[in-house]
């Protein structure tokens, strides 16, 4: 008996049991438990150590040198075989795109793809050197739908919410110029991305009730930068686009308004630099709010709210 304690306590202490107690406590947690950048971070250690490997490797079949070449070899070594991975993941993730039918209609979300793109967002921003500040987040009721209004001032603008409020399925309206995109339009219509026309008034009006049927038959929020394209201006927001709103008053859903902060520095100094953006909640509209408003009066009250905010 003491004999079998002992072999249990040194079973219990050894590093395999301790990784694999690690690795079953990890796989226990549900995905809408798991803390923000958790994933994001193992895949970045992953491909950290698979570099590691390759550049012991390489060093190997190289062979000896003298000390200083070798100081100089190791870290170029090291940046060429992350470059690698890296590369190797984009490519992975543009070959999966290929498998994705643009022309066959989305009739039940994939959440699996979902997954695997707010993964893959969270990772560009870790490398990336993006570091997200977020603020009132615990305004928005995440138990029920809503409409997400933002300032649009860079590309990465949907990565903000999507990787800060994970758990919580939100379905962001696109223009059709993101369909043709060869990667990313693909996975937005996987995702189940609508695609508005704004200069096709009847088609516009068909994304704005399927927007309200996602609402209400999925129980999913919706995103939408109502300026209607990125803005490039010294202004700090372009004209709101007053057909947006429409979408909260038909499903009877709060606004919540956000405000995007430096986020059209993120990519100009993409990895070289790190860059503090931020994500802001500054005001929640309840339906009840803007049940007596028109779209206009909502838009300009929204306005409002966010040019006080990025005044601030």
């Amino acid at each position: 008996m003491q004999a079998e304690g002992s072999r249990k306590r040194k079973k219990e202490g050894s590093l395999l049991f301790l990784i694999r107690r690690m690795i079953e406590k990890r796989a226990a947690i549900r995905y809408n438990r798991i803390e923000r950048g958790e994933t994001a971070m193992l895949i970045w250690i992953l491909i950290l150590l698979l570099s590691a490997g390759t550049t012991a490797l390489l060093s190997f079949v190289l062979g000896p040198c003298a000390m200083w070449r070798f100081i100089l070899r190791i870290p170029l070594l090291f940046a060429a075989a992350c470059i690698l991975w890296l590369l190797l993941f984009a490519a992975l993730f543009s070959l999966i795109s290929l498998f994705i039918n643009k022309k066959k209609p989305v009739t039940k979300v994939h959440h699996g793809m979902r997954r695997f793109v707010v993964e893959t967002m969270e990772l560009v921003l870790l490398i990336g050197r993006i570091r997200v500040h977020a603020e009132g987040l615990d305004r928005i009721d995440r138990s029920k739908p809503f409409l997400l209004i933002a300032n649009h001032r860079s590309m990465i603008d949907p990565f903000l919410p999507l990787t800060l409020l994970k758990g919580t399925e939100i379905v962001y309206i696109c223009k059709p110029e993101i369909l043709n995109m060869p990667i990313a339009g693909r996975y937005a219509h996987i995702m189940g991305y609508p695609f508005i026309d704004r200069q096709n008034n009847r088609q516009a009006l068909k994304t704005i009730f399927r927007a309200v049927d996602i609402i209400r038959d999925e129980h999913t929020a919706i995103g939408i930068f109502p300026e209607g394209t990125r803005n490039k201006t010294d202004d700090p927001l372009l004209p709101l686009h007053a057909g947006s709103f429409a979408i909260a008053k038909r499903a009877g859903v709060p606004i919540v308004v956000a405000v995007n902060r430096n986020t059209q520095k993120a990519l100009k100094q993409f990895f070289w630099h790190g860059t503090k953006v931020s994500f802001s909640v500054v005001d929640v509209l309840s339906p009840e709010q803007i049940k007596s408003l028109s779209t206009q009066e909502i838009a300009d009250l929204v306005r409002e709210k966010l040019e006080a905010a990025l005044a601030a």
